[in-house]
């Protein structure tokens, strides 16, 4: 697999590309950055938060992408390989392409570091890409117990490992009190609920693993707040700040997977077909129809 940084193979400096946390070369290429500037307001005499997701409040950050590799041979041959990457690096006068295997970045180089030991060295290169592109095609909707915005997880390559602080009691907003002689405090309304979402990404090869990360771009970078629904029972109104990780990918044969993690700033969580005790019971069978016992 290649890798070209302004049309020159990365390996005429004698760099060989190697793992990071996963089996590829490259961490951070898949993230979704987070957002810059103010993203939501706190109001003080209430438990939720007013969400800044209007076309015209979102802005994101860029990101930091890294290529881990390597060089062989003597001190000598190392020293003369990285003075040769230094010179090019130095030769630039504004944004770059990085062209991989997974994706072509607009970036420019912000630090190399090399990792001398015996018969080579290990080289970090970390470049900075300012403007992430977000482009996607959000999937068709569908039926499922699980979907955000009314697409299944599934139609994404989605799947859902576990969630954490959903059912958190959040911790009290600031308390404003004046205390003498004891410890004080002032009953304050409660922070927003989050949730934090773990899971994996699944494609059935590199360009269906890209597609489906670049739908996800196009979900959670979209205007509004998203809506999921998690196993037919809770519906969760809720918005993107910090972006998402993507990270522990693994090329192999058949397919493309990866880690996925966010965090979810919550607006609403409302339980879905709340039934009394006279009602009965509502369960789900296997073919996802809800059957009253």
């Amino acid at each position: 697999m290649s890798f070209l940084l302004n049309g020159i193979n990365l390996s005429t400096y004698g760099i060989i590309p190697g793992h990071g946390d996963g089996n590829i070369a490259l961490s951070n290429c898949f993230d979704l950055p987070s957002r810059t500037g103010k993203t939501f307001h706190s109001w003080a005499d209430s438990d939720s938060i007013e969400p800044y997701v209007s076309a015209s409040d979102l802005f994101f950050a860029g990101r930091d992408i890294i290529l881990h590799g390597s060089i062989l041979g003597t001190n000598s041959v190392i020293n003369d390989s990285l003075k040769s990457l230094y010179t090019a690096i130095g030769a630039f006068t504004g944004l770059v392409t990085f062209a991989t295997t997974y994706g072509s970045f607009s970036v420019y180089v912000k630090t190399v570091t090399p990792e001398y030991m015996h018969g080579g060295a290990k080289v970090t290169i970390i470049f900075r890409e300012p403007v992430v592109t977000l482009t996607g095609t959000l999937p068709a909707v569908g039926s499922s117990n699980y979907t955000i915005d009314s697409i299944p997880f599934l139609s994404f390559g989605l799947y859902l490992s576990k969630t954490e602080a959903l059912h958190d009691l959040p911790e009290m907003k600031e308390q404003n009190f004046t205390s003498y002689g004891a410890e004080g405090y002032q009953i304050a309304k409660r922070k927003n609920k989050t949730l934090d979402f773990n899971g994996f990404v699944i494609g059935t090869s590199l360009a269906d693993f890209q597609s489906k990360v670049s739908a996800l771009y196009k979900l959670f970078s979209s205007a509004g707040t998203r809506s999921i629904i998690l196993n037919n029972e809770i519906e969760i109104d809720c918005f993107a700040t910090e972006g998402f990780k993507i990270d522990n990918v693994i090329l192999y044969s058949s397919g493309m997977i990866s880690n996925f993690k966010i965090s979810l700033m919550c607006f609403s969580v409302n339980s879905i077909n709340e039934l009394s005790d006279e009602d009965g019971v509502l369960i789900t069978d296997e073919s996802g129809a809800q059957i009253l016992i």
